[in-house]
């Protein structure tokens, strides 16, 4: 039978190597105590030698006899590393200094009074090294940290050779992952020395079983998908087709009655036929617009630079009998190079400015068309907002969510079809841009839409500039 591994067995040896680094530090700790209690002990003692001489030298620091000072020294300091000895007078004057004597530095210092009658007449200095205290201190030290060394190799090395079928199973884990990612590992099966990582395995392989069966479902769907959208596209050209004809013979005789008999009606009779007439151009729009709309996606144009002042020109003059009708100033920015379909974007902006001229009563009607650089909110990428604006009736916030949807007019409109709108809608995002409005009855309407900033390069591949947001219109050029 297999022994598998656990990969809690492993982290118990981990652990064990992080106690052990714990024991070592703590064992720092105290010999750093250790060093400080000996060195408590050496200046005790050096105050204790000091004072005996403090009270030995005092008839000669009084007479400032150097000879007998000299004796006195001579006599009691006999430790070995007292490396400094000074004795001065009550203003600080040095008295006495033996020639051998150490500069204090590094030195544990002690200073004790030499007094006479309850009166400091003098000061005795001492300096002691610490060869002592550290003598000991390091050796243990020394002991310690070998020990440590020692023992945190045997448990590193042991937890490296108890590590191994870890790290070799996770390592053939992440090569079978590999393999499942490019496909590879049809009918493999992954068997390893650790049980986690064998369960792993059995729920990738579940998972790719199912990825698997997912994948033939979405493609049968999809093959579904293209044959309903083939027969949807038969559907409506047969039912546009059929339904154009009778429109059309509608539209001439009812053209035939209001020229012929018109003067023959009443106005009853003439109304009538005007609201035939009207009706059927209306359906005759309708038909249109939903047949541009049903091959919008099947219509889609390979993207490349298009230059929209120049476009914009195209527009103006498929628009210009609209605009010289009501006398609307167009007003059109210096617009950057984007990278699009023309078709489609031509159709924005011929929907976005037609709809600006037909709902402007103003005495003075303008539609401006500019664009500014931008951060995208959510992704940071820089991208183009362009902006159709005009000074018209404006619209209710209530339609603000409403407009863009198939179908929807507002109350006033009885010329549109409630579909241009989302045509622009739909060619924005397949762009993927975004498109909103700010409105205020009275006061016209502005309509926001924007396109990512991509430049096409010398392979002809199509890339997004993250670039830093800046201002892209010039000054405004009177177009019409």
């Amino acid at each position: 039978m297999i022994v598998k591994y656990n990969i809690k067995m492993q982290y118990a040896a981990w652990i064990a190597v992080a106690t052990l680094g714990t024991v070592v530090v703590m064992t720092l700790v105290h010999l750093m105590r250790d060093v400080s209690s000996r060195n408590a002990a050496v200046r005790y003692r050096t105050e204790l030698t000091a004072k005996a001489l403090a009270r030995a030298v005092e008839p000669a620091v009084l007479t400032t006899n150097k000879s007998a000072l000299a004796n006195a020294v001579s006599t009691i300091v006999q430790d070995e590393e007292i490396l400094y000895i000074a004795i001065r007078d009550a203003r600080g004057l040095l008295l006495y200094q033996p020639p051998q004597a150490q500069t204090p530095t590094e030195l544990i210092m002690v200073k004790v009074p030499v007094t006479s009658a309850y009166a400091q007449v003098g000061t005795v200095e001492l300096g002691i090294g610490q060869a002592s205290a550290l003598g000991g201190v390091m050796k243990t030290v020394l002991l310690d940290l070998g020990l440590g060394v020692l023992l945190v190799a045997a448990f590193v090395g042991g937890s490296v050779y108890v590590s191994k079928p870890v790290s070799e199973s996770l390592l053939e884990l992440g090569r079978y992952v590999k393999r499942v990612a490019a496909g590879e590992s049809k009918g493999e099966r992954l068997e390893s020395d650790l049980t986690e990582v064998d369960e792993v395995g059995k729920t990738l392989n579940a998972v790719m079983a199912r990825v698997e069966e997912a994948q033939g479902k979405l493609t049968r769907a999809q093959r579904e998908l293209k044959a309903a959208q083939k027969e949807m596209d038969e559907y409506t050209y047969v039912i546009s087709h059929d339904l154009k004809e009778p429109l059309r013979g509608i539209e001439a005789f009812s053209k035939f009655l209001s020229d012929g008999y018109r003067d023959k009606l009443d106005d009853n009779g003439r109304h009538h036929i005007d609201v035939i007439r009207q009706s059927v151009l209306r359906m005759q729009r309708l038909i249109g617009d939903l047949l541009k709309f049903s091959r919008l996606a099947q219509q889609k144009n390979p993207m490349s630079p298009v230059g929209l002042n120049s476009m914009l020109m195209h527009v103006r003059l498929n628009l210009q009998y609209a605009l010289d009708q009501k006398k609307v100033e167009l007003l059109v920015d210096k617009l950057p190079t984007v990278v699009c379909d023309a078709t489609a974007m031509t159709e924005v902006f011929h929907n976005l400015i037609s709809n600006a001229i037909k709902y402007n009563e103003n005495p003075h009607p303008t539609v401006e068309v500019g664009c500014a650089e931008v951060a995208n909110p959510d992704s940071g990428m820089i991208e183009y907002q362009f902006h159709v604006r005009d000074n018209g009736v404006g619209i209710k916030k209530e339609y603000f969510d409403k407009i863009f949807q198939l179908f929807q007019r507002l109350q006033r409109d009885e010329e549109g079809t409630g579909i241009g709108l989302t045509i622009v809608k739909r060619v924005v995002e397949w762009h993927g841009g975004r498109i909103w409005l700010h409105s205020e009855e009275g006061k016209g309407t502005t309509f926001f839409f924007t396109l990512p900033k991509r430049e096409t390069t010398k392979s002809g591949t199509i890339m997004e500039l993250p670039k830093t947001a800046s201002k892209t219109g010039g000054p405004v050029a009177q177009t019409v």
